[in-house]
C-alpha cells in the first residue's frame, strides 16, 4: 500500500510562510529599538524653514512630523533654562528661600538678567519666573548654588556643579544621550550642548509639570518686592494658539527657540536651532512648524492610521532612580539605601520626590554613557529597564530560533525518508531543538510626584 504524502516543496512553503510571518512581525518591533526611529526622521523642504536644525512633534504621542539635523549636538543657550527649571521645580518647594550672593551677580552688558543686588531674599518661585520670562543667568546662578548646596562646600562653584550633576543624571536617566549640560544657563561655555531631538523630548516632559506651563505662558510677573519681569518670548501674544516657550542665544548656538502651542485638543512642540534674527525670521520659523504639525496631526487623525515615522522619546527618570535605589538595597520599597556613586545629601521635595544626583558629569571632551530608553505603560510609568529591553531583543531572537526549529521539524522526516530509501536503515528523525522563551522583568515604577501630571504613553 502506498501512502500519498504531500509533495516536499508544498510543506517546505508552508513553513516558509510561517517564518515570513515572524519576521514580519519582529520587524516593527525591533524598528522602536534606539536607533531605529532616526532613519525614520522627515525632512520637509517645502517649508523653506531658515534654521539650521530643527523638529516639530506632538507633546502628547512624541510622533515627529518634521526635522532637520535633529540628531546634532550643539549648543542652546538659553534654552539650558528649561532644564535647569525642571531639576528646580522636581527637588525643592517654591517657596524655599535662597539668599543671593555676591557671585550671582552678573554684567549686565553681556547677561539677561533678573536683576537683583546680594543680600537679598528670593523665593524659588520668583527666581524661576526670572529665570524663564527675561531669561535671567543671574537666577539660574542662585538657583544652581542655593538648591545645590551642601555642608562643606568651599565655593559657590561647587554647589553649581553638583546641581549640574543632578541634572545629567536626570537626562541619562531619561535616555537622552545627546545632551551634557555645564552650567545652569548655557551662556558661552564648550562642550555644552544637546540636540533639537533631545530638547523636544525634555520639553514634553517639561510640560508634564503644571507650574512650568504657568512660567512659559506668563507674559509678565511681579515680586514680592514689587519688581517687574517681562517676558521676551515675542511671539507670545501674536501667535493665538502658542502656550509659551523660550528663547536662547550664544555666539555658537545662534538663535534659538522652544514653543509649545495647543489647538482643538492636540499640542505641539517646535524647536528651532541657529536661526536667523532678522525680521524676526526665527519666530516665524516656529510659526511655520507649528502649522505644519498640526495639520499633519489632524491628517492621521482623520486618516485613523497608525504612526510609522519618528515618534521624539523619553523613559521615565524616576524608575532608574528606583533601579539604582534596588540595585543597592536589594530591594524596592520602604526606605531604599543610597546606590554607589550618588549623593546621599539630595534634597526631596515636601511632594516625596527624590532626585537623582552625582557629583561628576560625563568623562572630559563630552563624552556620554550609552542608555537604552526604556518603555512605559498607558499612565506614562515606566514598565522596563534596559535589562528587560536586552530580554526583549533575546526575546525575539529566541523567536526565530522558535521557527528555525518548526522548519527543522518539518524536513526532519522526509530527510529520514530519504535516507531509509537509499540504505534501507530504520532512523529516527531528530526531534525538534527546543528554545526556552527569556522571560521579560518587570519593574515597579515609581509613583507619580504631586507636582507632576501623567506623561503619554511611549509610541
Amino acid at each position: 500500500m502506498f501512502h500519498h504524502h504531500p509533495p516536499a516543496r508544498s510543506r517546505l512553503g508552508s513553513t516558509w510562510s510561517r517564518l515570513a510571518l515572524v519576521v514580519a512581525l519582529l520587524v516593527p518591533v525591533l524598528a522602536g529599538l534606539p536607533g531605529a526611529e532616526r532613519a525614520a526622521a522627515q525632512e520637509v523642504p517645502e517649508l523653506k524653514v531658515n534654521s539650521n536644525r530643527y523638529i516639530v512633534t506632538d507633546a502628547e504621542t512624541g510622533e515627529v512630523y518634521a526635522q532637520r539635523n535633529a540628531d546634532e549636538r550643539v549648543a542652546i543657550g538659553s534654552l539650558t533654562k528649561i532644564f535647569t527649571a525642571i531639576e528646580a521645580i522636581e527637588i525643592a518647594p517654591l517657596d524655599t528661600v535662597i539668599t543671593t550672593t555676591e557671585d550671582d551677580l552678573k554684567d549686565p552688558a553681556n547677561n539677561s538678567i533678573m536683576g537683583f543686588d546680594a543680600g537679598e531674599d528670593l523665593t524659588l518661585e520668583e527666581l524661576l519666573y526670572g529665570l524663564m520670562l527675561p531669561s535671567g543667568n543671574d537666577a539660574a546662578h542662585a538657583i544652581a548654588r542655593g538648591l545645590g548646596f551642601r555642608e562643606g562646600d568651599t565655593d559657590s562653584q561647587q554647589s553649581v556643579d553638583r546641581f549640574m550633576g543632578w541634572i545629567n543624571q536626570r537626562v541619562l536617566d531619561m535616555g537622552l544621550v545627546d545632551t551634557f549640560l555645564i552650567t545652569p544657563d548655557g551662556w558661552g561655555v564648550p562642550g555644552h550642548y544637546t540636540t533639537a531631538h533631545d530638547l523636544a523630548a525634555f520639553t514634553r516632559y517639561a510640560m508634564s509639570y503644571p507650574f512650568f506651563e504657568t512660567l512659559i505662558s506668563t507674559a509678565e510677573y511681579t515680586t514680592a518686592e514689587g519688581n517687574a519681569i517681562y517676558n521676551n518670548n515675542r511671539l507670545l501674544g501674536l501667535y493665538p494658539d502658542l502656550i509659551g516657550g523660550k528663547t536662547g542665544y550664544d555666539w555658537d548656538a545662534g538663535w534659538c527657540l522652544v514653543e509649545v502651542a495647543e489647538r482643538d485638543g492636540m499640542r505641539m512642540i517646535s524647536v528651532t536651532l541657529d536661526g536667523v534674527h532678522e525680521n524676526m525670521d526665527w519666530y516665524d520659523d516656529n510659526e511655520v512648524l507649528l502649522e505644519y504639525g498640526f495639520e499633519q496631526r489632524t491628517g492621521t487623525m482623520q486618516a485613523q492610521s497608525a504612526w510609522t515615522g519618528r515618534t521624539a522619546l523619553f523613559s521615565d527618570p524616576d524608575v532608574a532612580l528606583l533601579d539604582r535605589s534596588a540595585a543597592a538595597s536589594g530591594q524596592i520599597g520602604g526606605v531604599p539605601a543610597v546606590a554607589a556613586g550618588t549623593d546621599p545629601n539630595v534634597p526631596t521635595a515636601e511632594t516625596g520626590a527624590v532626585a537623582a544626583a552625582v557629583d561628576a558629569g560625563p568623562a572630559a571632551g563630552g563624552e556620554t554613557t550609552d542608555v537604552a530608553a526604556e518603555t512605559t505603560d498607558a499612565s506614562g510609568n515606566g514598565t522596563g529597564t534596559t535589562v528587560a529591553r536586552v530580554a526583549l531583543v533575546l526575546g525575539l531572537v529566541a523567536l526565530v530560533g522558535l521557527a528555525a526549529g518548526v522548519l527543522y521539524t518539518r524536513l526532519a522526516p522526509r530527510r529520514t525518508r530519504l535516507a531509509t530509501a537509499r540504505t534501507g536503515a530504520r532512523q529516527s528523525p531528530d526531534g525538534p531543538e527546543r528554545t526556552a522563551r527569556p522571560g521579560q522583568p518587570g519593574v515597579s515604577a515609581a509613583s507619580r510626584t504631586a507636582q507632576r501630571r501623567a506623561v503619554s504613553p511611549r509610541r
